[in-house]
């Protein structure tokens, strides 16, 4: 099984949305009591993404390989008079980044 099929999630896109694609999925809502990642500021270097969020929301996600390391991007996107700002999560092995990808997708991470 390949990463890109195990991260794939059905795309909530919403009716309203025109300006979405729907090419990638959305993240659900976190739900309470859902573990919250530590964000940092540090990465681990450029990386190869290997799954990503949807861009048509302000803050969107990617899920980045460098040397067999993995950590989960999280992008702010652009606005009038802010500037994009990203962080990046704790570093795990591909199992370990697949499941957090996977809760993260489902809102039982945030």
């Amino acid at each position: 099984m390949t990463a890109s099929a195990v991260v794939l999630a059905p795309l909530a896109v919403a009716a309203e949305d025109d300006d979405c694609l729907g090419i990638s999925p959305h993240p659900a809502v976190p739900r309470p009591g859902g573990t919250a990642l530590w964000w940092i500021e540090q990465s681990l270097g450029p990386g190869r993404v290997v799954a990503y969020t949807c861009s048509c929301r302000m803050t969107a996600y990617e899920l980045v390989a460098c040397g067999g390391v993995y950590q989960i991007r999280r992008r702010t996107l652009a606005r009038p008079g802010v500037p994009p700002v990203s962080w990046t999560a704790e570093r795990w092995r591909r199992a370990e980044a697949l499941e957090w990808w996977r809760r993260l997708l489902a809102g039982q991470a945030r």
